[in-house]
């Protein structure tokens, strides 16, 4: 059996721990009814619900839904080879690149364990600001490869903009062919995109 691995990227404030949250939350029509495990960078930005988790050992943090997550650890490659070869495993792992990095470079982690297969990067954009960042002399190099790297993009908090984010789907196209999902975010069809590809 092959196992997914999904690479969520995005610049710091686009929306990554938001999505996550509402992926590990009880509703199981976000994730479709699929077990996943999400590596994270910091347990602390992902803000679980008390009343979903049914176990926490430091590492690991398993929820009452059959999910999992998991604080990515230095040695990842390491982490998903585990993942891969317990007799019980999630039907989905979901690992969340840092803001200030390349979610490609996670990518490549796919490659490197039996059993792994990448379903694809999703890089979560943020349509109220991503104007600005894409020209911000300290990040917007950063931004527009993150954006270049996506297999799919999830256009965040277009409900606060003017337009509901047509001007930043404008602008991402120029920045990339990869699809761009900009639905209603409480939509469920949102999230299973980042688990049905």
């Amino acid at each position: 059996m092959t196992l997914p691995l999904t690479i969520l990227g995005g610049y710091l404030g686009a929306g990554k721990t938001t999505l996550i949250n509402r992926l590990l939350s009880g509703n199981t029509s976000l994730r479709g009814g699929k077990r996943l495990t999400v590596l994270v960078n910091d347990f602390g930005a992902v803000n679980i619900d008390a009343g979903l988790i049914a176990e926490h050992d430091g590492d690991t943090i398993s929820l009452a839904n059959g999910c999992a997550c998991c604080q990515l650890q230095d040695d990842a490659l390491k982490q998903l080879q585990q993942l891969a070869a317990v007799d019980a495993p999630p039907d989905h792992i979901l690992v969340e690149a840092s803001g200030a990095g390349e979610p490609a470079r996670l990518a490549y982690l796919g490659y490197g364990v039996s059993g792994l297969q990448l379903s694809g990067i999703y890089v979560a954009i943020d349509a109220e600001t991503i104007a600005a960042k894409q020209h911000d002399k300290f990040t917007g190099g950063l931004v527009k490869r993150q954006i270049a790297q996506a297999d799919f993009c999830l256009l965040t908090k277009s409900d606060l903009t003017d337009d509901g984010g047509a001007a930043a789907v404008e602008l991402i196209g120029g920045l990339t062919d990869a699809p761009i999902a900009a639905p209603d975010p409480f939509s469920p069809t949102y999230h299973v995109y980042l688990i049905e590809m």
